[in-house]
């Protein structure tokens, strides 16, 4: 019961003022198996060594030829940099953690963990949108897009890392909270909780950095796929 209540006030963090039967920091969740988080920890070395190795491949190719040194091609570095930082920054913290079944690691790197993977997602999430736009201005605009190119990259990448820092901030501030997942290997923002803060930043953080890129690459390809077809 007293774990369930923990759920509800939206934290699987101990409280202060009701101590919860299970610490997330201290030991493994008694329902899950230690071979289950065996099982997650070899999936996530799996994936996050498919994922740095891969991300790392295309940064290394595009600096390696120059052909290749393209305003474009930077904006694809930068989500190259953006999802090899989720991948060191989260996968391998996951990995290890799966390997403990609990996150051992403390509550301040919780938060830190939290922080990093919610700041290189939501760049990379944002990254995939300013891909979009430069696409459909090729293709829309190739003249005008011609000259801009080289300054709207750079702008769009100060764009990028500014808004995602500025959204994953919030949560070590005090607007809502970083906080472990159901099962106490993860961190993330604190999706679970009913109070009035944690809800607004949520609302906030899937309004901003993910509904509104996902409109501008629907808005972006679906014009691309109009010119298209006009012509």
């Amino acid at each position: 019961n007293e774990v369930m209540n923990a759920s509800e006030n939206g934290s699987l963090l101990p409280s202060s003022s009701a101590p919860a039967s299970w610490d997330p920091f201290h030991r493994p969740l008694d329902s899950i198996q230690p071979w289950q988080f065996r099982l997650l920890a070899a999936l996530m070395l799996v994936v996050t060594s498919l994922s740095l190795a891969e991300n790392l491949a295309v940064i290394l190719v595009i600096f390696k030829f120059k052909q290749l040194r393209q305003p474009v091609n930077y904006i694809i570095v930068n989500l190259s940099v953006a999802d090899f930082l989720v991948s060191l920054t989260g996968g391998t913290v996951t990995f290890l953690t799966n390997l403990k079944g609990y996150f051992f690691m403390g509550y301040w790197a919780c938060v830190l963990e939290g922080f990093a993977v919610t700041f290189f997602g939501i760049a990379a999430l944002w990254c995939l949108a300013l891909l979009a736009f430069e696409r459909c201005m090729a293709i829309c605009r190739p003249r005008r897009n011609a000259r801009l190119r080289g300054q709207r990259a750079a702008l769009g990448i100060v764009f990028v890392w500014s808004f995602s820092f500025i959204w994953a901030v919030p949560p070590a501030a005090g607007w809502s909270s970083y906080t472990t997942s159901k099962i106490g290997t993860t961190c993330e923002p604190n999706w679970y909780s009913g109070a009035y803060a944690d809800r607004t930043y949520i609302i906030a953080l899937l309004s901003t950095c993910f509904i509104a890129p996902l409109l501008v690459i629907l808005a972006s390809y679906g014009k691309v796929v109009w010119k298209l077809k006009k012509v």
